[in-house]
């Protein structure tokens, strides 16, 4: 089963970033974008198999895990929606040759605004999780959600170019 998860993460990977590559808006923003949508809601049913297998949650904790989860993920999803844009921004102004220092400088600070928002989010629901969840469980929670996180970051990496100098 682990590999069908590695597999369908990998597709909705590939669906994303092609996405992003080629300067569309995240799927909130565009109507009909039918499949960049489900490309994410992929990747997230991949990202639950993922908690769902290696968390092993009692019906309890499951129960009351789920609702919380869903809740996050949501606020996270909205912040990632502004990154995604900044990202479509950054390749039409690399395509276009647009690059200014106030350009840059707009870069830098959004770049800080989206990781503090994401921070700020999963520090927030640390003791949400903890009053549904043993303390173990959160931080292997965590450490899930960070790997997979940077599994998308390294995808996207090798498709963002950098900044000219």
């Amino acid at each position: 089963m682990r590999h069908n998860t590695a597999r369908y993460l990998f597709i909705a990977l590939a669906l994303l970033g092609s996405a992003v590559v080629f300067g569309q808006s995240p799927a909130s923003s565009v109507p009909g974008n039918q499949e960049l949508a489900n490309a994410r809601a992929l990747l997230q049913a991949g990202r639950e198999e993922i908690i769902r297998e290696d968390l092993q949650m009692t019906e309890q904790e499951s129960s009351g895990f789920w609702p919380v989860y869903k809740e996050y993920r949501d606020e996270i999803m909205l912040v990632r929606d502004k990154r995604a844009t900044m990202v479509a921004g950054f390749l039409q102004a690399y395509r276009d040759a647009e690059f200014t220092d106030e350009f840059a400088e707009g870069l830098i600070k959004d770049h800080f605004e989206v990781k503090s928002e994401l921070l700020d989010i999963q520090k927030r629901y640390v003791p949400r999780f903890r009053e549904v969840l043993p303390v173990l469980k959160v931080a292997r929670f965590y450490q899930l959600e960070n790997k997979m996180d940077a599994e998308i970051d390294a995808q996207l990496a090798l498709v963002i170019p950098l900044v000219e100098s």
